[in-house]
This record gives C-alpha cells, structure tokens and sequence, in this order.
C-alpha cells in the first residue's frame, strides 16, 4: 500500500514481514487474525497518521509475507514475535490493537509484556473463551479453514463479494487487501498463505485459553471493543448470545479493563476505519494520562 515501509524482522528463525506508516505520536502495534494479514489495516493505519500516532503492523507467523513454520503457534511465541517487532521498531509502549486472534494475542503480550505495553484495544476478539462454547472436536470441526484452493482470482474475488454485498462498499483497494491472503499459482489458480495444519494449530492455542480469567489480570489500559450488527441475519443467534454474555462479564472486571460496542461485521476495520482509528486514538489519549499521573 502507499505511504507504507516494509522490512523484515526475524526472531527465533522466523522472518515476520513488517510495515511502518511515517507518523508522529504515540507508538501503536496492529495485529491482525486468523487467517488475515496485516493489509486488514490498510484503511485504518492512514488514518491513525491523520489522528497524530504511528502505527506498525506486521504478518504473523504462518500468514502473509511471514515465515510458515510448521511450529510455535501456541502464545509464547506468537508474543515473542510481537515483542520482537516492538523491539526491533524502537516502539515505546506502544498501543496494541488486535482484532480477532489478533486481539488475544495482544491481551496475552499485555500479561507477559506488561512493561513493553502502553495500552491494548481488543477488536472483537480477546473475551469470549472458546471452551465455554464448544469441546475440541466440535471447534475443530466448525471452525476449519474453508476450501478454496484451486480455484481462481475472479472466482475467489466473487466469493467474497457475494458474503460482503450491502455491508462494505467493495472497492479495488479491498480486493487488493482479499487478495493478500493468497498466493497464485503459474495456472493463475490461488492457494491459502496459511496452512490448514497451522490454522488448527492456532485453532487449538485459542481454544485451550482462558480469555476472561487474562482480563481480570491486566493492569494497562484496555478497550474490549465488540463488534455487532443489528441487521437481520447478520450472524448466528448463538453467538450474538454469547457475546453478550461475554460482555456482561467482562463489565464486571472494572478499570483499566473497559467494554464498548462498535456497530459493524467481524470485519469492522475494512467497513468503519474511522471510528476503529478514533477508538484507538481516545485509548491511547486514556494511556497518557494514566502514564502521566504515574510519572
């Protein structure tokens, strides 16, 4: 995307792809999700500039432009690579904002990392504990990847298009931001950057954590921003449940942990940029001020 630089950064063996936007301002990290790549943020970051920060995702391991490694999915060290990242960019207590997968891996770096942290947004991800839901073998079984490979660019790009129409106006900047997440092959058909065998291994690690008993640990400030969409049929009536009993819980927990709603799909960060950079710039305003009156 323009106005971004990418370099490379390697912990522990494993390249990670990184892009940093020129800006000012306080530090943010941006981690995207299962199955995603950093290029989910490519209408957000521009408009963090805007808003005075500087962000800086990367491609976790398994996805995008990263190493694959058939290993090493589990939160240790999807939180080494992120730590790396904020070393290797001189990050100062960076804001860290993930959305889905993404955003458990910011709540455990928040834990583990706790001095390397400035402050995280959870985007609709990082509160409702999988366990609670489903055993092993009914996760594993409804939430495999989808098989797409072998299929081409247009049949792809129709796919999504058709799932996406009246939600999010569908533009050659998203279908660039789709297509990040597949290679094409010389036959011009496309295969999935993650592995079926890595996407179960990240699978597994969510499954087995205990997303609410980490909140109630945290001691930065955190925005669990919830997506949800009042159109009819715009998700199964199971999960809006849960997630709402989800949220119920977590605003129990009190400061720093805070609980909001944002209007919109999953896939809030393509739909409202907007509002998602000025959730992160009104949490990283609150960062300051708790930094300040600690200083």
């Amino acid at each position: 995307m323009p106005g971004d630089r990418a370099r490379t950064v390697a912990n522990d063996g494993v390249r990670l792809h990184v892009r940093e936007w020129p800006g000012g301002g306080d530090d943010v990290l941006l981690i995207h999700g299962l199955a995603s790549t950093s290029h989910i943020w490519d209408l957000v970051a521009p408009r963090l500039v805007r808003l005075g920060l500087h962000p800086i995702a990367y491609d976790q391991r398994g996805h995008g432009r990263s190493s694959k490694p058939s290993s090493g999915y589990g939160f240790d060290r999807t939180t080494d690579d992120a730590a790396a990242v904020i070393r290797a960019t001189r990050l100062h207590r960076p804001i860290v904002v993930g959305h889905s997968w993404g955003a458990n891996v910011a709540l455990e770096l928040a834990l583990r990392r706790s001095r390397s942290v400035g402050g995280t947004v959870l985007l609709d991800g990082g509160f409702l504990t999988m366990r609670d839901r489903f055993d092993w073998a009914t996760a594993k079984r409804m939430l495999a990847p989808p098989e797409f490979s072998g299929i081409t660019v247009d049949g792809l790009l129709r796919r999504i298009h058709r799932n996406l129409v009246g939600t999010i106006p569908l533009t050659p900047e998203l279908d660039e931001v789709f297509l990040s997440l597949v290679r094409v092959d010389p036959k011009g058909r496309i295969r999935p950057r993650l592995s079926r065998a890595n996407h179960l291994r990240i699978l597994r690690a969510l499954w087995e954590q205990d997303t609410l008993g980490l909140l109630e640990r945290v001691r930065v400030p955190t925005l669990v921003l919830a997506a949800r969409s009042r159109s009819a049929g715009s998700a199964a009536p199971g999960f809006e449940r849960d997630k709402a009993i989800a949220a119920r819980r977590v605003r129990t927990i009190g400061p720093p942990v805070s609980f909001a709603w944002i209007e919109g799909i999953h896939d809030v960060p393509l739909q409202r940029p907007e509002a998602v950079a000025r959730r992160i710039a009104k949490l990283a305003e609150a960062a300051a001020r708790v930094r300040g009156r600690r200083s």
